[in-house]
């Protein structure tokens, strides 16, 4: 494309601008506005507490009243076998392939049955099954309306967990689970031992497990919570200082950090000779690496002359590479220099850019908050929908078939209304909650477009925070004397033009990386129903597919994020201004991917420190390495702490080093425009500092 040319009346951003991508604004209105309209429906329609509450085979809720049946006393969840909840088929379908029942209390009693016995422990201990009241045992075991066994058992989360602790030497009244206990549960043979009672209950273990260690800490955040803040507070005041310092430093890291990497290089390509020079001596070590073939001892290899020689050439190359590049890009790499340090200088006299990225925070965890409550309430709507689960090996059982997957009514299966009927492996469960209505039939769909919302509006707010920086940034840049010329409120200022004028260039944008990213998340869901699939060629397209459009989602991020520079500038439509940013940096394309590398650099070299730092001084503290001058306080898990400090800190320092890369694209491209459109005469002199223009060798004119 042409150079831009000189226009008097250009002063940085346009002031006077007008609406951008109407269509594209209405159309981001009217699908906010159904995107509500879903979420309001599935609040009316749905209930997500049925989700978390334990439910019984027939889908209702333990605890609650439903006319012919009142549940309202009985709120913890009875297994009749658990061992049964450790099979495949439980993780597949997401339901235990055992009945379960709502009861009052857990047992706290130990019984099993056996059909040899059953009417003398009937006799002797005058028993009847929990929740059961019926005189025959065996008649109603056999039928499936009661336990076979059960055990002391302790409720967890309202479901009743056998309470297992101690030595494999459990006993049940007559019968131990020393020894395997066979019952008969309809046709089906099984026996009960205490590692199948493990097996069952391992995920409720699992979960005490994690429940004890968040107690613990929680019970550590309660007392270290202020000194967590104050770490934070530390760690924003670290990453503003070392942004701050950028305009001293900069050089200096840059240039030594490149001088170490050829120093490096050119000791190892020393070395390597002299490794080489050294083994010309050696017996057997000019045997080729070809005739050594392949072995896991690395020795072998290092005791060649050929392997040497590799490493010589491979380095030397390398090492020649890096020279080049400095002798070649230095002043490539100087103007990078300034342009960062004029990025520092530029939040130095807008503090305020460095807190909006809060901003963006509060906005994205209100659209991912509105999106989660939608899609809980999406699928908790309706009437509880049954399935047949039949876990049954077929492939044994000739001219049998199979209604595996196919719904049922439960009262029809069942042969009562309170009671529920197993046969073998086959049942009839509770799977879910839906119905028969257009919305019901196509909640799978409201769940992908309410996906899909999310991630469009999120994009969008991402954007808003792009286009409001650069047009703060950019405004320091236009000014002539800074900081006098300075507006007023500049940040404040950029948000009200974005969010007035450009609503609908910022939903074009990120519209587009939404329909990328949605695309994407279809290709995860492909690729994890193909892992078990035989088909290799299939396999091998999803995967370059994906990395396709990993790449193509890289690139249309970066420009937009121009784009969106362009748009806080000039106040044109996005199309325009994509255009504009993507030939102004094709005409400076050398110049573009220094600025980028270096940038990079320093970035991730502040994240490191920053993350690294405060993670040391964490585990200083709360290891007691500070005892003479702060107490920390006691912990269960000192490193939780510790953990927390890195991590938030590396997501304080994420926010402060996304401003100043955002400052370090602005100015980059104000740079260029003011490249072409001044020439440092009386007329069109360079808005650039003084130290850009001593490192290109131009000058501004004196009236």
């Amino acid at each position: 494309g042409k150079e831009k040319t000189f226009d008097p009346s250009f002063k940085g951003p346009i002031k006077k601008r007008g609406c951008t991508d109407i269509l594209c604004c209405l159309l981001f209105f009217v699908f906010i506005l159904g995107y509500i309209v879903i979420g309001l429906f599935a609040w009316l329609n749905g209930d997500p507490v049925i989700l978390l509450h334990p439910t019984d085979n027939q889908g209702r809720i333990c605890g609650l009243n439903y006319g012919d049946l009142d549940l309202r006393n009985k709120n913890n969840l009875f297994y009749f076998d658990l061992t049964r909840c450790a099979s495949a088929a439980t993780l597949i379908n997401l339901q235990c392939q055992t009945t379960q029942i709502c009861v009052s209390t857990c047992p706290n009693t130990s019984w099993t049955y056996f059909p040899d016995v059953a009417k003398l422990e009937a006799a002797r201990l005058s028993h009847t099954s929990h929740d059961c009241d019926f005189q025959d045992i065996q008649t109603i075991i056999l039928s499936g309306k009661c336990a076979p066994y059960y055990l002391p058992y302790a409720p967890v989360v309202g479901r009743c967990i056998p309470a297992i602790a101690g030595k494999v030497g459990i006993c049940i009244n007559v019968m131990t689970l020393c020894h395997p206990a066979i019952y008969t549960f309809g046709t089906i043979n099984t026996t009960i031992t205490y590692q199948s009672l493990l097996d069952g209950t391992a995920p409720v273990k699992l979960y005490l497990e994690a429940r004890a260690i968040a107690e613990n800490i929680f019970a550590d955040l309660t007392v270290s919570w202020y000194w967590l803040l104050g770490m934070l507070a530390i760690t924003a005041v670290v990453a503003f200082l070392w942004i701050v310092i950028m305009r001293w430093v900069a050089g200096i890291m840059v240039w030594v950090t490149l001088l170490g990497i050829i120093g490096v290089l050119s000791f190892g390509v020393w070395y390597c000779y002299d490794e080489w020079n050294r083994l010309k001596t050696v017996a057997g070590s000019n045997t080729t690496i070809i005739a050594v073939g392949f072995t896991t001892n690395l020795s072998t290899y290092l005791a060649l002359q050929d392997t040497w020689l590799a490493f010589l050439i491979i380095l030397a190359i390398v090492d020649a590479i890096m020279i080049l590049l400095v002798i070649f890009l230095r002043k490539r790499i100087q103007i990078a220099i300034k342009v960062i340090e004029q990025s520092s200088k530029a939040i130095g006299w807008m503090i305020s850019t460095l807190f909006y990225p809060l901003v963006t925070f509060l906005l994205v965890l209100i659209a991912v908050s509105f999106w989660a409550a939608t899609a809980l309430f999406l699928a908790s709507t309706g009437s509880p929908i049954y399935q047949v689960i039949d876990s049954r090996n077929l492939t044994s059982l000739p001219n049998t078939t199979s209604l595996h997957g196919q719904t049922c009514d439960i009262n029809l299966w069942s042969n009562s209304t309170h009671q529920y009927y197993l046969n073998d492996d086959v049942s009839c469960v509770f799977v879910k909650y839906g119905g028969t209505s257009i919305f019901h039939n196509n909640v799978i769909w409201l769940q992908v477009v309410a996906v899909f919302g999310m991630l469009w509006i999120v994009n969008w707010i991402l954007a808003l925070g792009q286009c409001t920086l650069a047009g703060a940034f950019a405004s320091y840049y236009w000014a002539w004397k800074k900081p006098q010329d300075i507006p007023l409120l500049p940040l404040y200022s950029s948000f009200g033009r974005s969010l007035r004028y450009h609503t609908g260039s910022l939903a074009f944008g990120s519209l587009i990386i939404a329909i990328v990213q949605i695309i994407r998340l279809m290709l995860e869901y492909a690729d994890n129903k193909l892992k078990t699939a035989e088909n290799k060629v299939a396999k091998f397209i999803l995967k370059c597919m994906k990395c396709c459009f990993w790449c193509l989602e890289k690139f249309l991020k970066f420009l937009n994020r121009n784009a969106y520079i362009m748009i806080a500038v000039y106040g044109k439509h996005f199309c325009w201004s994509a255009k504009e940013a993507f030939k102004l940096l094709m005409r400076n394309i050398i110049r573009a991917a220094v600025i980028d590398k270096v940038t990079d650099f320093i970035l991730f070299v502040g994240k490191l420190i920053v993350t690294v730092g405060m993670g040391a001084l964490a585990w200083a503290f709360f290891t007691n390495k500070f005892v003479s001058l702060l107490q920390a306080p006691t912990l269960n898990y000192y490193w939780m702490p510790i953990i927390i400090v890195s991590v938030a800190a590396y997501f304080v320092a994420a926010g402060f080093f996304n401003t100043f890369g955002m400052a370090v694209d602005t100015i980059f491209l104000c740079f260029l425009e003011d490249l072409e459109r001044n020439d440092g005469s009386e007329e069109k002199p360079y808005y650039m500092s003084k130290s850009l223009r001593d490192v290109l060798g131009k000058k501004n004119k004196k009236a």
